[in-house]
């Protein structure tokens, strides 16, 4: 049964693999760190992949806005404070923030899952599954958050990343951990400036074990756009601004 609905907060601590022994915080970090905390968020409200596994369902995320504001180093230990944000339309919203120790905000963000028929893998309405209430009256962290994502018009191959079995999440595809972070290292260091500051991303099809993508980049948007295909097919695709 569904849980009332409330914000949960997960500590982590930084590691040194965090930050890749010296560089800067890792955005496959960054996106397990997120994505993990919304997964408990879920399960302590009743909501959780292991509840929606059982009924033949299962959650899909389908698009994130995320805003970096700084970013944590080694040593520190950072708080993920998430909770459910409504309905739009076939999406279910989620809020979080990644705050600091002295509580500054380090990442913002506004993800949209689907909630899937594991089977026919296709979507069902949100409020099948979510009560009215399962919502906390919170402002976004994200106040002008958007999810779509320009297309490009022409990119160029920036690496062809594999998919392989230790990208593969409980719904039997690479973890959208994984895509983000191809997206990200598609763009060309010399497009980065001082840093990411805005990532969109949008998800489109699944990427399986023994699957070769192209990453692709170009600029675009408002600042740099980048693909991942197979073939002629679009798996995912991101809009990134940088500093």
């Amino acid at each position: 049964m569904n849980q009332i609905a409330r914000a949960l907060d997960v500590s982590y601590p930084v590691h040194g693999f965090d930050c890749g022994y010296g560089s800067d915080f890792r955005v496959l970090s960054m996106a397990n760190f997120l994505q993990e905390a919304a997964g408990l968020s879920a399960s302590e409200l009743g909501i959780g992949m292991e509840h929606l596994q059982a009924e033949g369902r299962t959650w899909m995320l389908s698009r994130i806005d995320v805003r970096i504001d700084a970013l944590p180093v080694a040593g520190d230990r950072v708080t993920v404070r998430t909770w459910p944000a409504g309905t739009e339309r076939l999406f279910a919203l989620r809020d979080l923030a990644m705050l600091g120790a002295d509580g500054s905000s380090l990442v913002r963000a506004v993800y949209a899952y689907l909630v899937v028929d594991f089977a026919a893998r296709r979507p069902l309405r949100p409020e099948r599954l979510l009560s009215p209430d399962m919502k906390v009256d919170l402002p976004h962290p994200v106040a002008d958050f958007r999810h779509a994502v320009p297309a490009a018009a022409e990119t160029a191959l920036s690496f062809e990343p594999a998919v392989r079995p230790a990208c593969i999440d409980h719904n039997g595809h690479a973890n959208n951990a994984w895509l983000i972070d191809w997206l990200v290292d598609a763009v060309p260091r010399s497009e980065r400036g001082s840093g990411l500051r805005e990532l969109r991303v949008e998800f489109a099809n699944e990427a399986l074990e023994g699957e070769k993508l192209e990453a692709r980049w170009a600029r675009g948007g408002s600042g740099v756009l980048s693909e991942l295909r197979r073939g002629a097919d679009l798996v995912a695709r991101a809009e990134t601004v940088w500093g």
